[in-house]
């Protein structure tokens, strides 16, 4: 981000004060004499009230299905120490019946956490446990959700106006018929290291060896040449996900749909997730995952000059728009 913003505040007469022991915060000074902090890709765009909401994933969706929109069939779970606190807590057992009902497998989830941090996919009852006593390690809610299937899709919105779509694809490698997974894995990460791309693929992440076993393969298998073997069920670019531009070809009702989400959440600034099957084609089925309040605009930063100097506008109106203030209501 201070590099990101290095090229582009100057470019609107703005100063940018970098807090010089970890390079992680800093303000932004523009002509005008109007002041902003930000905190990493995080701006002072949003109210910190509907922040905080889209922190929590079981908030986001309260809100959005009471506000009309399609969102996934879900259920919250507590840990047992945490149940007393809550009045109509419930917990593992609730979680597997409530998994039975809506039919296997189920993704789990943490309420409040991010990046695609401890989000799972359980096949059975024992998964969900396994999965569950992960996610309370670290957590005291979990979510259990119904899964569906589309394409993963994100829409960043700014002020009413669509400044990014793209889709979201999952880790993945491709065999050349002599690698192993492991060879073919550790040449992606050394591509992306080349890249400037600062993804550290979890190669340790239980989630690739559990999702290996169901395709019947170990890391020492050797896919075949063109084969695609896909290691986690998330699409996270944190992951070591990648992403297929559509900017340029998200169909209208869907850029709507996104503007109104923005603004029925009071957001100025936020990346919409939406699984959807084609987000080119008029609005038709849809469910809306999450909102981020503060998505990061630097996901094709690493892929091109090209993509760089896209990476620069995007972050470019963002900084127009914070110069500007508010939007009149």
């Amino acid at each position: 981000m201070p590099e990101i913003l290095a090229r582009t505040a100057p470019l609107l007469g703005a100063e940018v004060l970098l807090e010089p022991g970890y390079g992680f915060v800093g303000l932004i000074r523009f002509p005008n004499g109007r002041k902003s902090f930000f905190w990493d890709n995080k701006f002072n765009l949003n109210p910190i009230s509907s922040v905080k909401i889209c922190q929590d994933k079981a908030y986001t969706t309260f809100f959005l299905r009471t506000f009309g929109y399609r969102t996934p069939e879900e259920r919250v779970f507590a840990h047992e120490r945490f149940q007393k606190h809550l009045p109509h807590s419930q917990g593992l057992e609730e979680a597997e019946r409530y998994a039975d009902a809506v039919g296997w497998p189920v993704f789990l989830k943490p309420c409040r956490m991010s990046q695609g941090d401890l989000v799972m996919k359980a096949h059975s009852a024992a998964e969900l446990h396994d999965c569950a006593h992960a996610i309370f390690e670290r957590t005291r809610l979990m979510i259990v959700q119904k899964m569906y299937e589309g394409g993963d899709y994100r829409i960043v919105v700014l002020d009413g106006d669509v400044i990014s779509a793209y889709r979201r694809v999952p880790l993945a490698v491709v065999g050349d018929g002599s690698s192993t997974v492991a060879a073919l894995l550790a040449r992606k990460q050394a591509q992306f290291d080349a890249d400037g791309r600062d993804t550290v693929i979890p190669v340790d992440d239980p989630r690739i060896t559990a999702r290996l076993e169901r395709l019947g393969l170990t890391w020492s298998s050797v896919p075949a040449a063109g084969e695609e073997v896909r290691l986690l069920d998330v699409a996270n670019l944190s992951l070591g996900g990648t992403t297929e531009e559509l900017t340029d070809r998200i169909h209208p009702t869907f850029a709507a749909l996104a503007a109104r989400v923005a603004r029925d959440l009071d957001l100025r600034f936020c990346g919409v997730d939406i699984l959807a099957p084609d987000l080119t084609a008029p609005l038709d089925d849809y469910v809306i995952l999450e909102v981020n309040s503060a998505p990061g605009l630097d996901n094709y930063a690493f892929t091109g000059v090209r993509q760089q100097e896209f990476v620069d506008s995007l972050y470019l109106r963002v900084l127009q728009a914070i110069s500007d203030g508010p939007p009149p209501a």
